[in-house]
């Protein structure tokens, strides 16, 4: 096993400390079900040879009720034993869910940029279902099987040392068949888990675009190449199927030829007063508890042969670089002014591709002004910036004086209330999407939909703020979602409001309404509006241009407006 693979296996038994109280219990019921293991053929050797055999009665009941009441104390302990495995593989699994789950939700945005939800979610599903392995009865009960092994071994060597080399001898060839077999199947694996991650980013691409394979007709074009997608990850199914198949064969093979030894050897001994009858019964459970264990603990490497390459993918995808949270604590939000300043504020996506150049420019507390721009020129992106979904590559950009980098993350959003031009609405009530959840109360969330304008069409819904929406707000209309979510902002009652396109598909009249309602807001509130329409433009302080990668206050008319 190389470096690697250690890193990998030791990164996995440290998430498995917290259970530890747990695994140490299971493995002292372990221990005592080993013991009693041991102590059963030595009793059905006796019922043989001192029952049986000569005819006691007394004897035969004598070591049946004994063997009885180790049978039943040992499937008691048994029962222990599954509760505490059953519990540390359980949560085991849920653990990795949930880090997986936390983890997504502070990856970089640019991260959701370039990968698609049906890709992160196959991926992660199939790594820890591999990686959940590593808890399953077989690698949890390791020692017991170790146990065993040795304490069959001392019971063999003791009845009989020759046929104890016979069944030892099956260990190195065991050990190197399951070594070929691990090899291949990791090939196997690996293979099959990109072709299965490529299908899955594939398909997830592709649903999102069944409205264009429709229009263009190329439904064919698409199921065909589903189909030869699919046929990759079904080959290599078939193969490791058929790699498992010649690991259970060879190992089933190996073990009859052993048995087969045992049998003709042991009646050998038998015939030449060597060895009793329950001598030879004995052995045959002696030698189960060695090939047993030998089948669990060399199967214990072929599994690693799929845990290990999840393993790979789940903590390279855990390393991603995630958002940076700030580490400034002590400061009062309710003391924040909401004063905006960018210094020589550089951005691109690609280096040879300047988005942003030297930005400067600055928002008074309680300032209302409107960013305007081609398509492209960077509005959406000065926003991001200072909502800290991307970081300058130069300059910085401060709030109140204070480097907006320096925040505690979740603390510094608090501070924002946005609407964005492409609007997301959770599967839920209208409640909780103007809410958040249980964020925010009942009556702020009314006073946030009369304030939008989304109460008349909220009163006219079935079971008015307790009705279901849909999918991203499916069953709504484009104006009945952005006024969900310009009630959203409002509720939240933030710092800074922030408004990119927000009332591009409200009629004329909520329009007018909406635009009123900004200009009343307090000037302990600073709003920033991405717009070109004039109604909204010329109610604000100022209105700012970005143009060729730099920023200008921009003087207002009518016709500079249309022409922007």
């Amino acid at each position: 096993m190389n470096k690697q693979n250690n890193i990998l296996i030791k990164r996995i038994l440290l998430m498995l400390k917290p259970y530890l109280k747990k695994i140490i219990l299971l493995f002292l019921c372990i221990t005592c079900t080993a013991g009693i293991n041991l102590i059963l053929p030595l009793c059905i050797k006796q019922l043989m040879d001192q029952g049986l055999l000569v005819n006691n009665m007394d004897m035969v009941v004598k070591y049946a009720l004994i063997l009885l009441i180790l049978v039943i104390l040992n499937q008691g302990i048994k029962l222990i034993e599954t509760k505490y495995s059953s519990y540390i593989n359980t949560m085991f699994s849920y653990s990795l869910s949930e880090r997986a789950f936390n983890h997504i939700l502070k990856l970089k945005q640019s991260y959701f940029k370039n990968t698609n939800f049906a890709e992160t979610i196959s991926n992660t599903e199939v790594d820890i279902q591999n990686i959940s392995l590593i808890c399953n009865r077989g690698v949890l009960l390791l020692i017991s099987n170790l146990l065993c092994m040795a304490g069959g071994a001392i019971g063999l060597a003791l009845i009989s040392p020759k046929l104890t080399l016979l069944v030892l001898c099956i260990i190195p060839v065991r050990y190197y068949s399951v070594k070929y077999f691990t090899k291949r199947r990791e090939t196997l694996f690996e293979e099959y888990i990109r072709y299965n991650s490529e299908f899955h980013k594939w398909f997830g691409d592709t649903l999102g675009g069944v409205k264009e394979i429709k229009l263009w007709g190329i439904e064919r074009v698409i199921l065909g190449r589903y189909i030869k997608k699919q046929r990759n990850i079904i080959q290599s199914n078939i193969q490791l199927s058929f790699i498992d198949k010649y690991n259970e064969c060879s190992e089933s093979i190996l073990f009859q030829v052993l048995s087969s030894g045992l049998y003709i050897l042991g009646a050998y001994l038998v015939f030449h007063k060597e060895l009793s009858v329950g001598s030879l019964f004995a052995v045959l459970s002696y030698t189960g508890y060695i090939t047993g264990p030998i089948s669990l603990i060399f199967n214990i490497r072929y599994s690693f042969s799929s845990i290990l390459p999840s393993a790979k993918r789940f903590f390279e995808f855990m390393d991603l670089e995630t958002e940076p949270s700030g580490k400034l604590t002590g400061i009062n939000l309710d003391s924040i002014k909401g004063k905006i300043t960018f210094e020589n504020v550089s951005f691109s996506y690609r280096e040879e591709e300047e988005l942003l150049e030297g930005v400067n420019f600055e928002i008074q507390p309680g300032e209302k002004i409107a960013l305007i721009g081609e398509n492209g020129a960077g509005k959406s992106t000065l926003i991001n910036l200072l909502l800290r979904f991307c970081q300058p590559v130069g300059g910085r950009i401060l709030l109140d004086g204070i480097n907006i980098e320096g925040f505690k993350l979740r603390d510094y959003r608090k501070l924002f209330s946005v609407v964005s031009q492409d609007i997301y609405l959770f599967d839920s009530t209208i409640e909780e999407n103007i809410g958040l959840f249980p964020f925010i109360k009942d009556k702020r969330v009314k006073e946030a939909a009369i304030k939008s304008g989304a109460k008349n069409f909220i009163d006219e819904m079935p079971d008015n703020y307790k009705s279901k929406i849909g999918n991203n707000g499916s069953l709504l209309s484009g104006g009945q979602r952005q006024k969900l979510a310009m009630a959203r902002a409002f509720a939240r009652s933030s710092k800074i409001l922030i408004l990119d396109e927000a009332t591009s598909n409200y009629d004329a009249q909520s329009e007018m309404y909406v635009n009123d309602l900004i200009t009343k807001i307090g000037n302990d509130i600073t709003v920033i509006i991405i717009s070109h329409k004039e109604s909204i433009l010329k109610k604000v302080d100022r209105v700012f241009k970005l143009e060729d990668c730099k920023i200008m206050q921009y003087d207002l008319n009518v016709e500079n407006v249309s022409s922007t």
